[in-house]
């Protein structure tokens, strides 16, 4: 009998810490325990720009106690995420050292654009998301994450700096007698519509998915009225019923919605701000019904981490994400989608029959294939120098699914397609730890090939055959159509971009015609 596997998951918000103990014994996933603590890193971070020496104390605290219950559990693995407030905070570091010496868990910040992935992993879950198109939303603290999906794969993911705390720290003093919060709070929103709009332009959604604690405190205050009914299992409210309830409690003082709606201190203050941003979206998106399925992006965490099974390759979702994300991309800046495509099959070809030279696992893979998507997205501004215009906009745009580490390796693979390989002289390369430093030159060695099999970009290569000799390594084409006098250019590129192959690993590539 195989024991289950434990996990240990911490969602750093910036009104409280999360966390959560499950254990998986093949597809069945159990919560042990799961637990909400109050320490609002945001209250400060969003006003001042730091943490003070008190909050963190409660932070390195709580740590402390999760990971008493994560060794009495014998937990395998702990994952712990941090997000809006600690994205923020000028002295985080402070804090992330302090509760790795306190109890050995290393905190990981995260971006917006991950954190619509997690929500994405945990939504789907519970609610069909594979037919037509929707838009996920969650009101965090300190940021919003709004996430479009189409027919199952995501199509856009955006964070804004809507969060409930943030926009309470941040308007708190703003109002005049002639202007209240609400007031404010709602202006601020029209200012970033246009925006809004333009990601929602020529979508008609057919599900609004809300998450995050604060809609589904208004679901229970509208389910006290019976105003919330079940659609495919998931607890659904009208959007008028929502913003009838958002109107009446901001009405009413922080002490009167402890009073009459029995709400938390943490959530009576939060609560208008955040359904404000829940009603709004709604009312943009043009859908009348809420869909709220109480998970969270803990959730979403937790499927990642099972999904994996504690190995490094990466979950084909995950895959399947940060590739439709990097497509999205190609398209907004007018890439040739068909020799992205003939690079992208031939590079992961090229990856998996040289495995036993680099040694490389699922992560670097999904790397390479993000890289073969959008090595020549840089063409868009210029055809000159469109290598390194390549890497500008990668690092520029978010990418679901990659952190900002990952974002820049996939820059630098894509400014190492051609012209220089990866060198000591370039200070963006000397600049990585030198595990990444290696990673980077056998991708953008295998990238240098795979774009040399495609040089007339039109697709005559579709598939490759390798056999790894002493000194050489064969490459044996499946061509498409006409004879194989057309692969001249390819040759050639093989021999020039294969350069920094040889010196990496001994072998020379070849073009071998049969």
């Amino acid at each position: 009998m195989v024991d289950p596997a434990r996990v240990g998951i911490v969602d750093m918000g910036s009104n409280a810490i999360r966390f959560l103990v499950a254990e998986a014994t093949g597809p069945t996933v159990n919560v042990l325990e799961n637990h909400r603590l109050p320490v609002r890193l945001g209250r400060d971070v969003f006003h001042a720009g730091q943490i003070p020496d008190a909050t963190m104390a409660d932070a390195v605290d709580a740590f402390r106690r999760f990971r008493a219950t994560c060794d009495r559990l014998a937990v395998q693995r702990i994952r712990a995420i941090a997000t809006s407030a600690m994205r923020d905070a000028r002295n985080r570091d402070l804090l992330i050292d302090r509760v790795r010496e306190a109890c050995g868990i290393e905190i990981e910040v995260i971006s917006g654009t991950q954190e619509a992935y997690l929500l994405k992993l945990a939504v789907e879950r519970v609610v069909d998301l594979r037919r037509g198109a929707s838009i996920l939303v969650d009101v965090g603290g300190g940021s919003v994450e709004v996430v479009l999906v189409e027919d199952g794969q995501v199509t856009s993911a955006d964070s804004y700096r809507l969060g409930a705390l943030r926009m309470l720290e941040s308007l708190r003093d703003s109002s005049t007698p002639n202007e209240s919060f609400v007031e404010l709070m709602r202006k601020h929103l029209r200012s970033l519509e246009r925006r809004i709009v333009d990601r929602f332009e020529g979508r008609s959604f057919v599900r609004y998915v809300a998450v995050g604690g604060n809609i589904e405190s208004l679901v229970d205050l509208v389910q006290a009225r019976g105003g919330v009914r079940r659609q495919d299992g998931i607890e659904a409210s009208q959007l008028a019923d929502l913003a009838k309830e958002v109107d009446e409690l901001a009405a009413m003082t922080i002490e009167q919605r402890m009073e009459r709606r029995a709400l938390r201190p943490d959530r009576a203050d939060t609560i208008v701000p955040a359904g404000i941003v829940y009603v709004r979206l709604g009312e943009l998106a043009a859908v009348p019904t809420v869909l709220v399925p109480r998970v969270g992006i803990k959730d979403g965490l937790l499927q990642e981490v099972f999904q994996g099974h504690f190995d490094s390759f990466a979950a084909e979702d995950h895959v399947d994400v940060v590739l439709s994300s990097c497509r999205a991309m190609g398209r907004r800046f007018h890439f040739e989608a068909d020799h992205a495509e003939t690079v992208l099959a031939l590079a992961r070809q090229l990856f998996d029959q040289t495995r036993e030279l680099h040694g490389l696992g699922g992560r670097a893979r999904v790397l390479l294939e993000a890289a073969a998507l959008l090595h020549d997205v840089g063409v868009s501004v210029n055809n000159d120098g469109h290598h390194k215009h390549s890497q500008y906009l990668i690092e520029a745009s978010e990418l679901v699914g990659l952190t900002d580490e990952e974002r820049h390796l996939v820059g630098l693979l894509a400014r190492y397609h051609r012209k220089s390989a990866p060198s000591r002289d370039h200070a963006e390369f000397t600049a990585l730890r030198r595990r990444d430093r290696t990673l980077l030159e056998r991708l953008a060695a295998l990238l240098r090939l795979a774009d040399a099999l495609d040089r007339q970009h039109a697709g005559v290569v579709q598939a490759v055959t390798v056999k790894i000799r002493e000194g050489s390594m064969e490459i044996t084409p499946a061509l498409r159509g006409e004879p194989r006098t057309r692969l001249t250019l390819e040759a050639r590129a093989v021999e020039e971009k294969g350069l920094l192959f040889a010196q990496l690993f001994g072998r020379v590539p070849k073009l071998v015609l049969a």
